[in-house]
């Protein structure tokens, strides 16, 4: 699967956003749990894109009575390998 190449200004977005959810839990990366929700939000991608990605086991996730979390320090990784494509 074929990752689509994130703009300059999308990745600075998703810095910030990333930069707010620690500030707002107080907590590192590897503590703040996002929902999938939270994530296409923060992607700006589709529901079908998400999947895709956690089909493809690109995007580590846990699921939990049928809601899929991730954790925020994985959502990083995940950006780091798709930029450097």
């Amino acid at each position: 699967m074929k990752l689509q190449h994130l703009s300059e200004e999308i990745v600075n977005e998703i810095k910030e956003l990333v930069k707010n959810l620690i500030e707002k839990h107080h907590r590192p990366a590897t503590e703040v749990i996002i929902d999938d929700v939270d994530l296409r939000g923060m992607l700006k991608i589709s529901r079908r894109t998400a999947l895709e990605y956690r089909r493809s086991n690109l995007l580590v996730y846990y699921k939990i009575e049928n809601k899929i979390y991730y954790f925020l320090a994985d959502v990083i990784n995940f950006i780091k390998k798709a930029g450097k494509k």
